[in-house]
């Protein structure tokens, strides 16, 4: 296990979320968006699942660069249905947050979604704490794998 996933997994743990996912940090600006790591998956389909820039959760949260936090499946109006967002499909998820994580020039550089397969209400101190924690540790090791790449 990788330090990334390491991180993503003491994500899950503290917070007890069903799964935790992240995409492609390195490939921000490309044309689509692929899922890197699924920490909790039920399976692997995760990995072949390729969304055009824009698209699907990645793209709701990078387009708007805030917070989609869900509660309940059921209760919102998803265009296109869930088809639209097969993450939430493959991996049954009833509840979720999908977040932004930004560098320093205020650039999204990756998406990471924790998602249960029940309904969960999020509060909103519960998120913050989740948000801090998420921005505290994933957001640097992310950082500093990006200024790693770049050197190599």
């Amino acid at each position: 296990m990788d330090k990334m996933e390491k991180i993503l997994s003491d994500v899950r743990e503290k917070f007890n979320f069903d799964t935790v996912a992240l995409t492609d940090v390195e490939c921000s600006r490309c044309h689509s968006i692929k899922w890197k790591y699924n920490i909790g998956s039920t399976n692997d389909r995760w990995r072949k699942i390729e969304l055009r820039s824009g698209k699907g959760l990645p793209g709701i949260v990078m387009k708007t660069g805030k917070s989609l936090v869900v509660d309940a499946i059921e209760r919102i109006e998803m265009d296109g249905g869930v088809f639209q967002y097969p993450m939430i499909k493959i991996e049954r998820l009833e509840s979720f947050i999908a977040m932004p994580l930004w560098n320093d020039t205020e650039e999204v550089i990756g998406i990471v979604l924790l998602g249960n397969r029940q309904s969960r209400h999020f509060l909103q101190k519960e998120y913050e704490e989740i948000k801090e924690y998420v921005e505290r540790h994933l957001r640097q090791q992310i950082l500093k794998e990006l200024i790693a790449n770049e050197g190599s």
